[in-house]
Order: structure tokens, then C-alpha cells, then sequence
């Protein structure tokens, strides 16, 4: 029987979780993704988020690492605001529960954000780039915020809908969980979602504790699995960390060390990363 050589080790880039409040720092530290040698595409789903990002990576001298194209969840204009204004002034909330999906919800920015997934068009050079799934192992795909995409999904679901049901809630979940699975397993460069932050109870332990802001209260809990690392940025005074240790919040290390005082940079995940790579390399047996 004639052997076969198999394809090289599978190691999984880093995929990053990185938590915090407004102010907190995370945009900031995106550029450290570009000072490690990677090009950074970034899916911007904050209004004022492309402000921060084009200012540091401007100030330090990093924009032709940059890459970023902008989606907001709102769609435009005020005639669906205002259709949902006239439902919720003429009806109940269990009426407005009840209704089915309204609006036009083909234009909803999440088919926006899947268009861009499948081929990231950068506004900054008009260059396409084709699929992040195939973006190599040199590049970083980031998405900032998850408060955008929970905005997204259920817009998809409910459109001009007040108010959604338990059903819908649950479907929106679903579309941000398979989301999140297909960008944290089956992406071949880093993956960063950053989020910001909400008190959930843990239905396990029964706790409160400081999750991701995520859809329901079911989803956020389920997280921190799809991820490498999840970290906490956080500010005292004129100083910005990252923590892995924070009480009380649900954290998680692989590459990082453990503190709360840690820099808030992407460094020691890239090399921690190369190292792991380079010592499952290195253990194949010679051809």
C-alpha cells in the first residue's frame, strides 16, 4: 500500500472577542493588527465608528494597511419610522406582537453585510477583495460592533414591526449564531468582533454577570465558545488595558496571559499564533 501524504496542520487563525464600554478603547487598538504586519479589513457597523479608526490608523502612519467599508443599520429615510409610529398609536402591545413582518425587508442592511462577506469592497480604494473566506492568513477581518449586527438581524426578521414575538427573537438569534460560527471556523485569517457590554444572568450558575451585548438573553452566554480569546478593554484614568481577569465577567485566554492590567494590543495573539503554527509544522514527519 503506497502512502499518502495528508495536507498540512489545520491550526484555526485567532478569533477575538473584544468587550468593553463606550470609550473604552477597542477601535483604537485595531491598529495594533496593522503594526504586527497584517492588513486589516474592517466592517464598520457604528455610525461615528469610522471616525476612531481613520484617526489612529492615520496618526500612525498605518492606512495602507487599512481597509474598511461602512454598513449602518438603519435603512434610509423616515417613511418606515413612520409607518411604525402609526401602528404603535392605533394598536396594542399584544396586537403589535401578533402582526406579521412588515417593510420592505429585502433592503435590509444584513443581505448588505453578506454581499460585503462575499466579496469586501473597499471604500477607501474602491478595490475589491472577493471572499473573506478566503482572505489569507497575513490579513484580519474585523467587525465593529456587534451592537450593529443585533440591530441588523432583527430588522431582517421584523422590519417596520414594533415589536417582536418570542418566535422572532429566537430566529434572529439563530441568524447571528450561524453568522458568528461560519466567521469564527471557517475564515482563514483573524477574526475580531468587537461588542459592547450588558449585565445577563447566567442560567447555569444562576450569577449576574458582564457578557457581550448581544440579542435575547440566550445568545450572549453562548458566545465566548466560538472564540479563541475574549477580553475586556477598560480605561483607568488616562490608561487603556485589556483584562482576562475581571471579576465577574465572562472571559476567556488562550494566547494572553492572564491579568487586568494587560497592553491592549493584538501582538502576543499573532505570535502565539505563528508559534503554534510553526511547532505543528515543524512536528511532520520529512518527505
Amino acid at each position: 500500500m503506497t502512502a499518502t501524504t495528508s495536507p498540512g496542520p489545520v491550526i484555526q487563525p485567532p478569533s477575538v472577542l473584544l468587550m468593553g464600554g463606550a470609550g473604552a478603547g477597542k477601535t483604537y487598538s485595531l491598529a495594533t493588527l496593522a503594526e504586527v504586519g497584517l492588513d486589516v479589513f474592517v466592517i464598520v457597523t457604528e455610525p461615528v465608528g469610522l471616525d476612531t479608526l481613520v484617526d489612529v490608523f492615520d496618526k500612525k502612519n498605518l492606512m495602507h494597511k487599512l481597509h474598511w467599508h461602512q454598513i449602518t443599520p438603519s435603512r434610509p429615510g423616515f417613511e418606515d419610522l413612520t409607518k411604525a409610529g402609526k401602528l404603535i398609536s392605533t394598536n396594542t402591545y399584544e396586537t403589535l406582537a401578533k402582526m406579521a413582518p412588515s417593510g420592505n425587508r429585502q433592503n435590509a442592511k444584513w443581505l448588505q453585510l453578506l454581499t460585503q462577506l462575499a466579496n469586501f469592497q473597499d471604500q477607501r480604494t474602491g478595490d475589491s477583495f472577493g471572499p473573506v473566506d478566503a482572505f489569507p492568513a497575513t490579513s484580519a477581518l474585523v467587525i465593529d460592533s456587534l451592537s450593529g449586527l443585533n440591530l441588523m438581524a432583527m430588522d431582517l426578521v421584523i422590519g417596520d414591526k414594533p415589536n417582536a414575538h418570542q418566535g422572532e427573537w429566537g430566529v434572529a438569534m439563530g441568524l447571528l449564531e450561524k453568522l458568528l460560527l461560519a466567521l469564527t471556523s471557517g475564515v482563514k485569517c483573524t477574526f475580531v468582533l468587537t461588542a459592547h457590554l450588558e449585565k445577563e444572568t447566567n442560567e447555569v450558575t444562576g450569577a449576574t454577570q458582564v457578557m457581550a451585548s448581544a440579542l435575547g438573553r440566550k445568545l450572549a452566554p453562548k458566545l465566548p465558545r466560538f472564540f479563541s480569546e475574549v477580553v475586556m478593554a477598560h480605561r483607568l484614568g488616562e490608561s487603556f488595558y485589556w483584562s482576562t481577569t475581571s471579576a465577574n465577567v465572562d472571559l476567556k485566554n488562550r494566547s494572553l496571559p492572564l491579568g487586568d492590567k494587560l497592553e491592549p494590543s493584538f501582538k502576543q495573539v499573532i505570535d502565539a499564533y505563528s508559534k503554534r503554527l510553526a511547532a505543528a509544522t515543524a512536528s511532520r514527519p520529512a518527505a
